[in-house]
Formats: C-alpha cells, structure tokens, sequence
C-alpha cells in the first residue's frame, strides 16, 4: 500500500510545471511611451534559454513576447483618447501552467497644440488696427487644441508677455480667458500718439495639469488723425495795435500744435475779414486796411476769431480781441510858410497874368485822404504906394487826374521764405500788396518768366503752389528767385519785384530695409560672435538728420545677453545658444527679436524688423551620476521584486533627464540576481538571496540618454556607466547546528571535569555570539558546561560520584542531558533561533571486580521532545509618549505660574509698605525735626543710585554752613521704630539715608534710626542746635529692603 501511494505521488508531481513568473504584471503603460521598449519579462525556468519558448495564447497585433527570452514589448506609441485602455494576454511556455498579463494604458497629460495658425506658433502673427479701435472688440482669436480635452481638460488663456514699442509699459490688451478671444481692455489707451506703434503679445494657453502652448502675436497700430488743434494763447486773450500801423506789417503770429504725426495745420477766420489777412499755413497776421480813427468807419477793438484744421478735418478754435490805441500827429506845414512872418514872394509889376507866383505845398496826415481842390486868398497891394488900397480875392485850384504814377509795391518779402516739400498743391504761400496813386487806377500781378512750380493771383497777387514739390526729386529745385511784375490798368506803368523761395527737406521717409523678416535655423552650439546678418536699410530723405539711419535691437529678458546688435550686425553672444532650458521649451525653442531702424527726423519714424531663430537641439552632455559609485544594502531576506535602491543621473541636454538605465555587467544567474526598471534606474531583486552565499554584489549599469539630438538618436547618443555594489545584510535564517546532534558515553563515578566537547556551529553567527545551557536532566546539578574563549563548552562533571571516600557507587546510573545552543548572543531575543543536543552519560562504578547485582541495565531509548520558550516584553501604546508629553507641558506651565504669583505678591507687599509723602520741604523738615529734634550735619550727603556700584555713590548734596545744598529729599512716612524692622521698598533712583548719632549705641539688632530717601528734590537741612549732639555721617553698605544704605 506504501509502495502505491509513493508511486502515484511520483506521477502527479511529473505532471505539474512550475509557474510561470512575470516581472512585472500588472504593466501600466503610460500613451506616449515609444515602441520596442521592453515593458516587463516573463520566466519559466522549465524553458529557460529554449528557442521558440514564449508565446501568447491569442493574437496580439499591438504587443509581441520575445520567444526566446520572454521580454514583452509593444509595437507603437497609444493614444488614451483613442485606444483601449486595457489589454489581458495569456502567456504560454507549453506546460501545463499559463500566466495572465495585464497591461493598462496611462494617461499622461498632454499639452495644448497651437499649430491651428502656422503664423501664430511660429511668431509671424500680425495685426494692424486703429488707434481707435473699440474696447471688447475682438482683434484675434487664439486656438488651441487639447485631446485630453475629452477627459474633462479645460484650457486657459493669458498673457504671458505683452511688449510696446517705441515707448515701453503699455498694457493696453487682454484676453478672454476662456474663448481666448484678444482685444482692448482699456487698462492704458491705446495712443498712437503717446509712442505705443507695436505691440508683441506672447499669448499662452495652459490645461488643468499646468501644460502649455505659447505662441506671438504682433500687433501694428495704425495712427489715426483723432487729435484736435490746440492754440497757444495770447496774454489775456489780446492783442494792442496803433493806429498808425503800416498796411502790409505783421500783426501778430498764431500758433497751433497737433498731436498727431505728420498733420499739418491750415488756419483760417471763421468769419470774413477784410481789414486783416491770415497767412493760412504760417498763423501770421498782417494788417490789409488803416486803421487811423480819424476814419469814422474804423473801430478801436476789432474781435477775431480764428478756426486751426488739420489734416483729419479736426478743427480748434480761438477768438481774441486787438485793441487800437489813438496816436495824435500835428498837421505838417513847409517851414517857410509855416513859422515866422510866412513866406514873402516879390513879383515884378509886369508879371504876366498865370503867371506862377508861389507854391503851397501841404502834407494831410491822412494818407487816405486825396486832396481834390485848393482855395487861395490873395491879397494885392501896391508897393510903393502908401495907400492902403488892396484887393483881396480867392482863387480856386481844382487839380485833374493824369496817370502818372507807377504800381509800388507796399508788401513784398525782402527775406527767403521757406517752404516745406510737403505742402500740398493750391498753398498760399504769400499774398504780395502794390498799391497805385493814380485814383481809380487798380494793380495787377505775374511773374516774368514761366514758373511750373508756383503761380500768382493776377488780381490779389497770392503766390501758391501749382505743383507737388518733392526734395529728394532730383528734378525739383530746391530753391526759386521768382521776378515779379505789378503792372497798373493800361500797362502805362510797371514795377518789377524779386520774391526767394527755398525748398526745406522734411523728415517724410520711413527707413526702408531689403528685407523685413529673417528666419535662422541654428544649432545651439553655434559658436558665439558668429555673425548672423547684416542688415541693408537707407532713407530716401536727402539731409541730415533726417537721412541718419539707427539700429536698436528690441529682446526679451531670456534673450538678452544671448544677441548682440552693433551698428547694423548681429551676432550670438556673449552668451551661447542654450536649448536645453525649460523657459526656453515654453519658447517653442526659438527667439524672435525685433530691431527697429530709425532715423533722426523730426518726428522719428522707423521700421521694424522681425528675426526669427530657430534653435535645434545638440545631444553635448553626457549622462551624470548623483554619485561616482552607489552602495546599496538589501536583506537577504526580502522577496522578489523587493526594493534594493536606485541609481541616479541627470542629463542636462533637452528632453531633461531623458535616459534610459540597463545592467550591462554583474548580474550573473538564471534567472539573474537584479533587474533594474529601465525609465526610473530603481533595481528590484529578482531572484532570492542568500547572504551565506554570496554577501556582494557588484554590478555595471549602463546608463544612455535618448532624444537628445536632432539627427538619428543612435548616431549621436551618449553613455555613462556606474558602478553599484549591493551589500547583502545577514539575517537570522541558520539555526545553530550540533555534529552529532546525539552523543552517549560511559564514564567511571570517580571523573571529576570536562569529559567531552560539544561541536556546535552557526553559518551565520560566530562562535562568540553562540550561548549554551544544560536545560534538562541535569540531576542535582551534577553537570556543568566548562568552556574556555569562544570555543565551543566542554561537557564536565561539578563532582565525582562517590558516596564515601572508599566506596563508590554500587550500581551505574544513567543521565540524559539536553543542551541548548542559542545564537544571536546579546541581540534581538525575537530573531534568536535554537537547537539542542542530547548526551547520554552512562556512570559506572569504580570497582575491579564487576559486582554481581540483580538489578537489570536498561536499554537506552532516544526520544524526541519538543521544547518551549516564552520571551516578554512590554511595548507602550501610541497614546502614552502623548500623554506623557502633555503631561510634562502642563507641570511646566503650573511651576511658571507659581512663581509667578508668587512674585507678583512680594512686589504687591513692598508697594503696600513704601509710603511717601509729597509735601515740599518744609514737609520733610517738620518729619526730620520730629524724630531728630537737632542735628548738624558736618558731611556730604551720598545717594546710591539703582544699578551702580556700591563703592561709587552719586553726590547728592554737600555741607554749606549746617544745611545740605543739593537735590531736595523727600520723606518717607514709615520710619524705624524701636523694636520692629522697617522694610519700606525702595524705588528706582531711591535710596534710604540713615542716621547714626555719635556716642548713642545701636540696639542688639544694629538698626540705625530711618531719616529720609533721597528722591530728586533739594533739601535745605535742619536747624542747627548747638547743645544738640553731632551726628555725623558714615559710610555704611546695610541693606534694606531692595535699597542700599548709603552715607548714612
């Protein structure tokens, strides 16, 4: 029956395989990991190292097991959106045991794409909008795409950077943090005027995981003619004039400014003005009529009001008064006729009749006034008669016109008037006046010569521009001497005038470059000082500055040390290209710098390029360790899978510590000894220890980076090795074993020692950590263990066998004795492990002639018994160190309070006895008189102050004729009574002053008599009193109270 049940027992183990062992299961794969990694391994050691060995019961188009090593892969990238996020394999090595494996596929985060606008992503987005573009409206929407979306992942838009341009700070745009929509949120106007022409916005758009697509968008803002004219003001809005102000002279200047670039100004009288011209482009007034007042029609204010329009039709206005001041001129006569006895004229008595006898000439202050008729009263008398007969008779002149004077020109431009390139065609540039005596005789205008640039008004004589002027024209010239001819009605009578013109260069001409966007690809090794472009831009204006060309290199913070712009040059440096920074990551790897070009005009203008660098990344680093060599320690009594450490190392190059960890060397063993997660360098125990074994591991792992290049991985990629030692740490595991485990011997009653030697050993304890103990049949302690070092004991006997000193026993005896062998000798009593080994000592008597007995020897019987030990220990629960603890805060706080209290109380008592009183010195006087009737004092008075030496006093008063001048003292109202202490406390700056009287002795307790405290007031001492005895003063260190007794 036996022999069935082994032969049956025999055949079922021969049917059952070992279990296939997965190393990792189940495998969490996170969706962006690549293909051919190896995610776990499978191992059956039935099959270990057999081609064709592992395979999947099902077909698996997405994964693959190795047939011969059992590493299970996948075959491409997963998208957890899209895929299954779970698969189940059944792995099979042919036996009769099969193994699940489950892979789950992660999520990972992954971060917005803002690839939708091409332009946006790489930086090349631009925008052109007014300066009065509404707020809210939109400008631009950004779009972003997330597929984790699908998963509840919600984007969020903001502004990283938002730059302005000339003039810095503008915050002029926001966006919708949920639409992503951009436009003015009014935050600063958004003034064309106020220097903000572009705008770079890096616009963001982040999900819930902090992840992130970031692109730019460019923003030109496109001047608007929205600014109205401004005037300068008068003092008090007027303006005062004579009366005798020549026609033609200017008046006054207006002058208006326009906020907007390039706007010209046109002034003009709102209402018709005949009396005053406005020069349209100049604000100059001049005077076209008299303004005498001896003409009734003239006013003396005259209220003007001028409108200044720009370019846009935006219109100011300005309304000032001019005030005409009176100027008296006497009638001007010829001085012969008119001072003295007049003129006197002989005519000779056969004048003939018509004769001309005498001229009157006669100058009217009034130019204005034509003298049409003379009236002369003429006396005739006869010269040499004395009678004074005479007639007197008046003769009526009437004066007739004849043309016969010639055009003068009353205003005409003695100075070069300069003109602008950009006033446009029918400018007034001048208005040239002529007048003609002859009455009714008008004056016109032309120019000799043909001039296609200007013409002039034949009639009012306005010069204006008839053709586009352009200085940088080569054919317009930049100056004209026009001849100007004022002829009258009948062409009778000419005048010819010259009027110069020069042509002035405005600033009208942007910089133009021969390119307006760059776009670099560049290595970021690129060496520094490599030089990148060199820019090409010119003006067309012809002058200086307005022709003088500026290079200004616009960049943000991260790139600011990394680019340098001289003169027109662009370089790399001072600081190399760097890809491998995550700032940078969020740059989408490129910089896009702007670089203004400018002129020195008046207003600047300037054109903005844009350079784009693409940055591609260098695999230049190699893989570093934390550490030049790692050391871990395991016991060797973990299971597999168990934690044994991690190896750490840190790759500089972008992706960030992207590396990949393999054991190259070491790890000897089917199955080996380690393995180490290939993404994570942490190195699990994959076969079980055994520190008796092998107590040292030293293994290679290879650690590479990946993806750190832009060309092919594999060509460029760089290797680090390390080298790891694992310690396996001993653990408790080898009971002690005893050769031979039983032992019998005979031995005679007389043995007195050691009489047999134990051999016990431990593979994993010394000897000295070995304890032994005899625990039974050890019959009146007859035995004992004697040993000597850390040998194993030798077996004795305490004493012989003998009853008597003859005779010795008369029959054997037979002990069983169980020895126990103990390790872990002073250690952790709960790891201790044991054995025992049982000696059979069989003691004969000490006789010659073997006795003969009756008694029959029994035979002895090894038997197994089970032996039991019981440790105890006391372990505390976790709430007795808290109890404990709190308890011992408590008693602080009680013993802080305690004293406390106690303290309070004593300086409660020490105030209740100080008493003072606050009476002036006669107050103290009355109190010192009254306990010392009279008294001289002959020293100076000493006050210890608080906080000093005693051995330095401060002096408080001195002797002068009997009384103390110094600080006045102030009496206390407890004194020293005769058989009781006083103990008044004293206070800062206080101290008490004691009296000792000469010749009088102190009673038994040496208390001196109280007199005062010094307090800060001066005293003037007591009366003197001659048959009064003498106290004097003396030095005395007696303390009272918290008081020091001074001279006293």
């Amino acid at each position: 029956m036996n022999l069935f049940k082994f032969l049956l027992t025999c055949i079922l183990f021969s049917h059952v395989g070992t279990e296939i062992q997965i190393l990792i299961n189940p495998v969490n794969l996170p969706e962006n990991m690549l293909p051919g990694i190896e995610l776990s391994r499978a191992y059956d050691k039935d099959v270990a190292g057999k081609p064709d060995a592992y395979h999947f019961l099902s077909e698996a188009k997405d994964f693959v097991i190795d047939a011969s090593s059992g590493v299970i892969t996948s075959t491409k990238t997963f998208n957890y959106e899209t895929d299954p996020t779970r698969f189940l394999f059944i792995v099979d090595t042919g036996g009769t045991t099969r193994s699940v494996l489950t892979v789950n596929i992660i999520d990972v985060p992954e971060p917005p794409d803002c690839t939708a606008d091409p332009l946006f992503s790489s930086g090349t987005a631009t925008m052109e909008i007014g300066e009065d573009t509404p707020l809210f409206q939109s400008i631009y929407n950004v779009i972003a795409t997330d597929e984790d979306i699908a998963n509840g992942d919600k984007l969020t838009y903001m502004i990283e950077t938002q730059l302005s341009g000339p003039k810095r700070g503008a915050k002029c745009f926001g966006i919708d943090p949920i639409n992503g929509v951009v436009s003015l949120r009014g935050e600063d106007p958004l003034d064309f005027d106020a220097g903000y022409h572009t705008f770079q916005l890096a616009l963001r758009a982040t999900d819930t995981a902090g992840l992130f697509c970031q692109g730019t968008l460019i923003i030109k803002i496109k001047n608007v003619n929205d600014e109205k004219p401004q005037f300068e003001q008068f003092p008090l809005n007027s303006l005062n004039v004579t009366e005798n102000k020549p026609i033609g002279e200017i008046i006054a200047r207006l002058k208006a400014t326009d906020r907007d670039e390039d706007s010209s100004i046109i002034y003009s009288f709102k209402t018709q003005e005949e009396r005053f011209g406005l020069d349209p482009f100049t604000g100059i007034i001049t005077l076209l009529q008299s303004l005498e007042l001896d003409n009734q029609n003239n006013s003396r204010s005259y209220s003007l009001e001028v409108e200044a329009r720009d370019d846009g039709n935006n219109t100011g206005t300005y309304m000032f008064t001019i005030f005409v001041e009176k100027v008296d001129y006497p009638i001007s006569c010829d001085s012969s006729f008119s001072t003295g006895a007049g003129a006197s004229v002989s005519v000779p008595e056969n004048i003939p009749a018509f004769a001309v006898i005498y001229m009157i000439l006669s100058r009217d202050p009034d130019p204005e006034q034509e003298v049409e008729q003379f009236q002369l009263v003429v006396a005739v008398r006869n010269r040499h008669d004395l009678s004074l007969e005479s007639c007197i008779g008046t003769i009526t002149v009437n004066i007739q016109n004849v043309n016969d004077e010639s055009p003068v020109f009353t205003y005409i431009p003695h100075e070069p008037i300069n003109i602008y390139e950009n006033l446009p065609v029918g400018t007034k540039l001048v208005k040239l006046m002529a007048t003609d005596r002859d009455i009714d005789d008008a004056v016109h205008y032309e120019f000799i010569g043909t001039q296609k640039e200007f013409s002039i008004n034949e009639d009012s004589g306005e010069v204006t521009i008839a053709y586009p002027l352009d200085y940088e024209d080569v054919a317009t010239p930049k100056s004209w001497v026009l001849y100007v001819r004022v002829y009258d009605d009948e062409r009778v009578h000419s005048t010819t005038g010259t009027l110069t013109v020069i042509l002035e260069d405005i600033n009208d001409n942007a910089p133009r470059c021969s390119q307006d966007i760059y776009v670099f690809e560049l290595p970021e090794n690129i060496p520094v000082e490599t030089l990148l472009v060199s820019l090409t831009c010119t003006d067309k204006d012809r002058t200086v500055p307005n022709n003088n060309v500026t290079y200004h290199l616009i960049k943000d913070t991260f790139s600011n040390k990394t680019f340098t712009l001289i003169n027109n040059e662009l370089k790399i440096g001072p600081t190399h290209l760097d890809y491998d920074n995550i700032i940078f990551a969020g740059m989408q790897f490129k910089h896009i710098l702007f670089i203004k070009v400018s002129d020195e005009g008046i207003p600047i203008l300037s054109t903005t390029i844009t350079i784009i660098i693409r940055v591609t990344q260098i695999n230049e680093l190699n893989p570093k360790g934390t550490m030049p060599e790692f050391t871990l320690d395991i016991y060797e009594d973990r299971p597999v899978d168990a934690l044994v450490g991690k190896v750490t190392f840190t790759d500089a190059d972008w992706p960030l510590n992207n590396i990949k960890y393999a054991i190259v060397g070491g790890n000897f063993g089917t199955p080996p000894k380690f393995y180490i997660e290939p993404y994570t360098g942490v190195i699990k125990l994959l076969d079980s220890l055994d520190r008796e074994a092998e107590s040292q591991y030293k293994i290679a792992v290879q650690v590479t980076d990946l993806d750190n290049d832009a060309l092919p991985d594999p060509i460029r990629q760089r290797r680090a090795t390390a080298q790891v030692t694992i310690h396996v740490l001993n653990v408790n595991d080898e009971p002690p074993v005893c050769n031979p485990p039983h032992m019998e011997m005979q031995i005679f009653s007389t043995v007195k020692g050691p009489f047999i030697h134990l051999n016990c050993s431990d593979r994993d304890s010394p000897q000295e950590h070995l304890s032994y103990s005899i625990i039974g049949g050890n019959t009146n302690n007859q035995f004992t263990l004697w040993r000597q070092g850390v040998d194993p004991p030798f077996l004795a006997t305490r004493k012989n066998f003998q009853y008597d000193l003859f005779q010795g026993i008369q029959d054997p005896m037979t002990f069983q004795l169980l020895v126990e062998v103990t390790d872990e000798l002073g250690g952790d009593k709960v790891r201790q492990l044991s054995a025992t080994v049982t000696v059979i000592v069989h003691v004969l008597p000490w006789t010659t002639v073997l006795p003969t007995s009756s008694t029959q020897t029994t035979t002895t019987t090894i038997t197994t018994a089970v032996l039991k030990k019981f440790s105890y220990y006391w372990r505390p629960d976790n709430w007795l160190p808290a109890v404990l603890t709190l308890m011992g805060v408590l008693f602080g706080l009680c013993l802080y309070a305690v004293a406390w209290c106690l303290f309070k109380h004593s300086c409660y008592l020490l105030k209740e006895q100080s008493m003072q009183y606050n009476e002036p010195a006669d107050g103290a006087k009355e109190l010192i008189n009254s306990t010392v009737p009279s008294l001289v004092i002959e020293e100076s008075v000493y006050m210890q102050y608080s906080g000093s030496s005693y051995d330095e006093p401060a002096v408080v008063g001195s002797k002068n004729n009997g009384e103390v001048v110094g600080e006045e003292l102030r009496a206390v109202r407890s004194l020293w009574v005769p058989g009781q202490t006083y103990m008044g406390a004293m206070l800062s700056h206080v101290r008490p002053v004691w009296l000792s009287h000469p010749g009088r002795e102190e009673d038994s307790r040496g208390e001196r008599e109280f007199m005062g405290v010094a307090w800060g007031k001066k005293w003037s001492g007591v009366p003197q009193d001659e048959s009064a005895p003498k106290a004097s003063l003396q030095r005395s260190t007696s303390k009272i109270g918290q008081g020091v007794d001074v001279d006293s």
